[in-house]
């Protein structure tokens, strides 16, 4: 599915600068959801530019050996020793996302000497926007390079057929770059074999206490290290992603003029998405929020432990409550008749218009919503509703994906050469409110960039042109929000997210790489029509049971065994 279209930007870590942000993730991250963490990403510090966060997706889980798996990766990954550069307005609470509500008047230097000694490299990345153009031509890999104080030479391809560079690239290893951008989403089967054979552990070089030789790269949380790690090595260098990834939005603006309260439990909200339906006026209370149902409900991502037993999320009680829930939604007729239809594509212009009131987004949809309405309606205001469990009660959130996506050193027998590129990567993993994060960035001011009166950088032609999300995906530093151009955002976002912090909690098999056998590739897919089957009244709950009867004798139980043994 093509990415959508990114308003220019500046992110502490990512694309062209203008608009920033980086979004956050409930369960997986697929491509589409990780582009809307970038699309804000000016600010969202660290993030690059552009890819809208809504709908969850799963990247290919990669490790292939039973045992103790979270014990093994424990010990590959780096220690976290935070840094305290710069202090945001709004700090972190149990890892949500700080806020800066005014930019850094001045910027602090992270790396005191230039890192590289000289090199000269290849680097391949995904583009889902104009391919920048290459050495010499562009001024800003010349000003970053020389920074670095070495040469990397881009090859940037089409996002959009990414994933078939990848299988190209690898099937050929002697041709493989230095240095290789894969995102989760677009990691190749069996990816984990191929890493041990083309790419340098680097747990060798970063793993505890060594990683101290890279400060900036010791402050990325542990968290988002351990997806890189395949095949009982570290190969992934991170791109963090956020705490938490979707909300349900409701349009604060008309709910304030139609004297309605948000709902705070799962009652209320079929009582006030019935309530604000009023279709003789073109209004319905809510879009399909399936997605926020499940969360809502608890719905672990794929696996839970009772009594010491896995059960898969299709098992659940709690699965089960939310199919419900939604088809009551569905059945009182709140729910936009589009929605109904199975119309997704036109979900965000309905909720924007105003002609459906309640939606479930990825959090990297608040931003671009607002870029693109308030133009012509200043009034417009969205808001996320604080999660609550279906009686009221307090939520169980489960942590989105740590990191999105990942690159990786080609192995080479001088260790001296990794040496030089990780001394990069910590220089190009500078947090927000440093000069290197807005080299990085932004470019060179007056070159790339000029500042407006916030201090917000703003893309000359030349910056539009060649500063884009190539350095910074090869490794970014912690995300913040920095989206300062919206009024109000970075308050409401920041202390959004860290009122749902202490609720958020990590599912039996958080950060660990797992590849499924082929078999079982496609055994959950009939659930997903179900669902919508079921939802819209053309199925009964009863139709789970015997799906999920056909699962397990299909091979659900042989899966459930098979991750079982990564928890021995």
């Amino acid at each position: 599915m093509p990415g959508p279209s990114m308003p220019p930007f500046m992110t502490s870590r990512g694309k062209r600068a203008e608009a920033p942000l980086r979004g956050t993730g409930a369960i997986n991250v697929n491509r589409r959801s990780f582009l809307g963490v970038l699309g804000g990403a000016v600010f969202l510090a660290a993030a690059p530019a552009a890819l809208t966060a809504c709908s969850p997706g799963a990247s290919a889980p990669l490790a292939t050996t039973s045992g103790g798996l979270a014990e093994a990766v424990a010990k590959l990954v780096p220690s976290y020793i935070p840094l305290d550069l710069v202090k945001p307005d709004i700090p972190s609470v149990k890892g949500s996302t700080p806020g800066f509500t005014t930019l850094p008047g001045t910027l602090v230097k992270s790396v005191k000497d230039t890192p590289g000694k000289g090199g000269t490299y290849t680097a391949m990345t995904p583009a889902w926007w104009a391919i920048p153009p290459s050495l010499p031509e562009n001024s800003y890999y010349k000003a970053v390079n020389a920074e670095l104080g070495t040469t990397i030479n881009f090859q940037v391809n089409d996002g959009n057929s990414y994933a078939d560079k990848i299988q190209t690239v690898l099937a050929s290893p002697k041709d493989v770059p230095d240095w290789v951008v894969i995102p989760s989403w677009n990691l190749p089967p069996r990816f984990g074999q191929a890493a041990k054979g083309i790419f340098t552990d680097l747990s060798e070089f970063l793993a505890g206490d060594k990683v101290k030789k890279y400060p900036n790269l010791a402050n990325i949380p542990t968290a988002s290290w351990k997806l890189g790690c395949f095949e009982g090595g570290l190969y992934g260098l991170p791109y963090p992603g956020a705490l938490i990834s979707d909300a349900i939005f409701y349009r604060a603006d008309l709910f304030e003029q139609l004297g309605v309260e948000p709902p705070k439990s799962a009652d209320e909200y079929l009582k006030v998405a019935k309530q604000l339906t009023d279709p003789a006026k073109n209004r319905w209370g809510s879009e399909d929020v399936w997605n926020g149902a499940q969360i809502m409900h608890g719905v672990v991502p794929k696996w839970k432990q009772v009594d010491g037993k896995l059960q898969n999320k299709f098992e659940t009680d709690e699965y089960r409550a939310a199919l419900e829930w939604t088809a009551k939604l569905f059945a009182d007729g709140s729910v936009h008749p589009d929605a109904v239809a199975g119309n997704a594509q036109q979900s965000k212009q309905r909720f924007e218009s105003g002609a459906s009131l309640m939606a479930s987004d990825g959090v990297g949809g608040w931003h671009e919503a607002l870029a693109r309405v308030l133009p012509s309606n200043p009034d417009f205001k969205m808001l996320p509703m604080d999660y609550f469990a279906p009686d009221g009660g307090a939520p169980t959130l489960f942590r989105a994906q740590p990191a999105a996506i990942f690159s990786f050193i080609k192995k080479t027998e001088d260790p001296a050469k990794v040496e030089e590129l990780l001394a990069l990567a910590n220089f190009i993993a500078a947090p927000f409110g440093t000069q290197e994060n807005r080299l990085i960035t932004s470019g060179v001011e007056g070159v790339h960039y000029t500042k407006d009166a916030q201090g917000i950088p703003k893309m000359t032609g030349k910056g539009s042109q060649e500063v884009t999300s190539t350095y910074a995906f090869l490794v970014a530093g912690p995300i913040v929000n920095s989206m300062v151009q919206y009024p109000g955002l970075v308050e409401a976002q920041s202390g959004w997210e860290a009122r749902q912090a202490p609720h958020v909690t990590e599912d039996a098999f958080f950060g660990m790489q797992i590849e499924e056998p082929t078999k079982f590739a496609s055994l959950g897919k009939p659930f997903n029509d179900l669902a919508k089957d079921i939802i819209r009244g053309r199925k009964s709950i009863k139709d789970l049971d015997s799906e999920v009867a056909s699962w397990r004798s299909k091979g659900g139980d042989e899966l459930r065994d098979f991750y079982a043994g990564f928890l021995a």
